[in-house]
């Protein structure tokens, strides 16, 4: 597929990044599942000096829940407006705002690596990519946490942006959960815990995973 799918992506995302600020403010479903992840998180955490990276941290909500709980967080954030806000709501935290598949970082650096609402944004060759990179970053004992939604079947195309005012498209992989478990496995990762979450606001099924780089044999 064409990088194209980038640039795409990233206007699209500037271009509703005031309205994800309002939809998501004092929201009582996105504070259920901020609550949600963090729970998923702080029972994992097993130190007080931790080191997150959230990928896609869109307006910051997550980043400031979890600077709030002494975690140092650093995020990289496709949109420029999106980083703008997650900066504003989240000032203690580091805010790269670049392409993720462009950014390096050391080796066995996170705790925790976190991309909500993310990897569905991939189509499935860059997602590889994305994948062993989180896997070099991760330290042995650490988790990745995502999350995406469940589907009847895995496809993948340009979609319109649903539940919003602005029509806009962008790149979107929907994953049914049978594949996308398959998928994880075969790159490297094993599956900790996997909770299924559904929003009563959009009736979507959302798939949240707690995930381990698999033990090299």
């Amino acid at each position: 597929m064409s990088k194209n799918y980038i640039d795409i992506n990233k206007k699209s995302y500037d271009l509703l990044a005031l309205e994800y600020e309002e939809k998501y403010k004092n929201n009582e479903g996105a504070n259920y599942f901020y609550k949600l992840i963090k729970d998923f998180v702080l029972k994992r955490r097993k130190k007080d000096f931790t080191n997150m990276l959230e990928i896609g941290p869109g307006t910051g909500k997550l980043l400031k829940t979890f600077e709030d709980n002494n975690i140092r967080t650093t995020a990289v954030e496709l949109s420029k407006n999106m980083a703008l806000l997650a900066s504003k709501s989240s000032p203690q935290s580091t805010i790269i705002n670049n392409n993720i598949l462009n950014v390096d970082f050391s080796s066995n650096q996170f705790d925790f690596i976190l991309a909500m609402a993310v990897i569905h944004n991939f189509p499935e060759k860059d997602l590889i990519k994305l994948l062993n990179k989180i896997k070099e970053w991760l330290k042995d004992d650490g988790y990745f946490i995502l999350d995406t939604t469940n589907n009847n079947i895995t496809e993948s195309g340009y979609f319109e942006k649903e539940d919003y005012n602005k029509q806009v498209i962008r790149y979107r992989r929907k994953w049914k959960k049978e594949d996308l478990n398959c998928f994880l496995i075969e790159n490297g990762f094993e599956i900790n815990e996997l909770i299924n979450y559904v929003d009563d606001t959009s009736g979507k099924e959302w798939l949240i995973y707690a995930l381990k780089k698999a033990k090299k044999i």
